[in-house]
Order: structure tokens, then sequence, then C-alpha cells
């Protein structure tokens, strides 16, 4: 089973190479964001508790807050009901069945117990029933449950993951006879090197853009940084995010990565169409045919998302972030 992750550092426009590469023979793109390896409560997280910080009571309350975050990955949502991401129905899988199995793999041994961590984020009046209960305990009304033991080295846990992660992808594979899977935002461009040994068979696509059409976006959409450009108009902030976010983890270096990764801009693919999509095309592998050109992506229509900045109502807070971001501003030819 083959992965390719498409990722970018938030409003890069990763999503035009998704429709993209939708357009190629044999691949499949699952609708929608798939963050389970990188997301708080995910794999890395679980990782950290039960293989590099284990606590007998830590690994604990990892699992819960998997099997919590998983609950709401497997779950419908709409307007009245919890957030959900509706893995089951898009994976055609009992997306809880095969975490629970994975967290089985994983663990020695289930006990009943009780520790006060299980408390920490309830509420004043429940808080105050549970000690209530605890010390009439006697009455057989206490506040013992399922407690987990779980402490795999490190192969065990990579292991695992695959397998997990294989067979929630098993029967989507098999139904839309495909080869490879196009992930939306799988790793993280922060931690390349962690979030990707989750996956057998990986390659990562990193889309960047012009960080000020980045700026541009977030004050037109009120998104992230949005709110707080739009009240104060001041790109100081603005710039500390972004050079952050494109920091090099610790780990990721030319001798950590093993597995193929492909940088890339937006403008890129807007304005020098063909040589990007054979790019693509080379990396991806030569047996995928680009069968559907424009079927998902044209680059006509992307040509005014670039160069937004242009318009922006304060053109010396573009001159700031030109300035101070430089090297990832996009001239004519490419990022410089």
């Amino acid at each position: 089973m083959n992965f390719v992750s498409v990722i970018g550092y938030g409003w890069t426009g990763s999503s035009a190479y998704i429709d993209l590469l939708k357009e190629f023979s044999d691949i499949g793109a699952l609708p929608g964001e798939f963050r389970i390896a990188k997301d708080p409560y995910g794999l890395v997280d679980l990782e950290e508790s039960l293989v590099h910080n284990w606590d007998y009571i830590r690994n604990d309350i990892a699992i819960r807050d998997f099997i919590d975050y998983c609950e709401m990955l497997s779950r419908d949502t709409s307007f009245f009901k919890k957030s959900g991401k509706n893995f089951s129905n898009k994976l055609d899988v009992d997306f809880m069945k095969e975490s629970n199995e994975f967290i089985d793999n994983l663990t020695d041994m289930s006990y009943v117990g009780d520790t006060s961590l299980h408390r920490y984020k309830t509420s004043a009046l429940k808080y105050s029933y549970m000690r209530l209960r605890t010390k009439y305990s006697k009455f057989n009304h206490n506040n013992s449950k399922k407690m987990y033991l779980s402490r795999p080295n490190k192969e065990k846990f990579i292991m695992e993951a695959r397998r997990y992660i294989n067979n929630l992808f098993s029967e989507y594979v098999r139904q839309n006879n495909i080869s490879t899977i196009i992930l939306d935002q799988a790793i993280s461009p922060t931690n390349i090197v962690k979030t990707s040994a989750y996956f057998e068979k990986i390659k990562v696509i990193i889309v960047d853009r012009d960080p000020r059409d980045i700026y541009a976006n977030l004050a037109k959409r009120n998104s992230l940084f949005g709110p707080d450009i739009n009240i104060n108009n001041s790109p100081e902030r603005y710039i500390k995010w972004h050079l952050k976010l494109r920091e090099t983890s610790v780990n990721d270096n030319v001798c950590d990565i093993k597995i193929p990764i492909l940088r890339v801009s937006f403008e890129s693919l807007i304005c020098d169409y063909e040589a990007t999509v054979d790019k693509v095309s080379d990396f991806i592998g030569g047996d995928k045919f680009h069968k559907s050109q424009y079927k998902n992506f044209n680059p006509e229509f992307g040509k005014k998302n670039v160069g937004m900045w242009k318009k922006y109502k304060d053109q010396k807070v573009m001159e700031k972030i030109s300035k101070e971001l430089q090297e990832y501003c996009y001239k004519d030819g490419g990022i410089e």
C-alpha cells in the first residue's frame, strides 16, 4: 500500500496539488484531511507516552485520549451533532473496531482501578459526587473503571501503527482498485521523521506559498491569525509565526529523513504548469498516467490567487513582509 501525503504550513495551497493528483490513474484521494499521525491525542502523542515518556498513569490517560480522539474521527457530524470526521463511512471500515484492536495489540494488561487524574476535567459538581462515591466505596459505589497498562518498545509501536493504518485503508484500496492513496496533511512538515514512520511506504509533497499572499488570505478569511491581522494590521507576529513553522525539527535533517520529499510552491503550479506537472508525475511514479487533465484543477482558475497581496489595503505591511521574508517571496521564475 503506497501513500502520498500532500502537506503545507496552513493556507499554502496544498489542496491544489491534491486536485491535480486526482487526475492521475491508479490513485485515490481520501476526502478531507487525515491527521491521525500528527494531531494532539493522535499517534505521535500516544507513542510519546507509551514509549518515550512512560509513567504507570500517563500511559492509561494517553490511551483514553487516543480512544476519545478516534471516536471523533469515526463518527458522522451535522449541525446538531458533535464534531466528527466520518472516517467509518469514508473508508467503509469499522473505525472504532480497528482502533480498539490496535490498542489491544499494544496493551500488556488491563485492570479495574481508579486515580484522581481521571477527575481533572470534570465539573465541580461531578467531582464532589465522585469524591463521595470514593468515600463510601464500601457500598460498592466507587469510581473504579477499566484502566490500561501498556509499555511497548519503539519497534513494537511502529509495527502495530503501520498495521493499524493499513487495516484502515485496505477496504478503500480494494473497492477503488487503486495502488496509491493521496492523503491531505497526514505528515507534519515540522516533524517529518516521526509522523511518517507510521506509514510503510509514503512520499511527501510539501507546498509553500508567497508569505504576502498567505497574510492577505488570512485577513480575507478571518482565519487563524486573521482576527489579529484585522484588528492590529501588524505583520510582526505573522513574520515570527511564518519563520517558526518553517524551522526544521531537530530530528528532521538530511541524515534522518529516509522518505522521498518533493518541495514545490503553489505559484509554480499556476505559472509554470507543464513543468510542475512533469515534476510531480516523475515524483509519484512514471506508471501513473495523467488521464484527466484539467478535470479537477485548471491553472487558469488559480491565477486570481497569485499576487493577492498587491491589492491589500496597506502596502507598508507588504513591504515589511517582503523585507523580512524575502527568501520566501515569489518572483517570476520561482521563489527567491
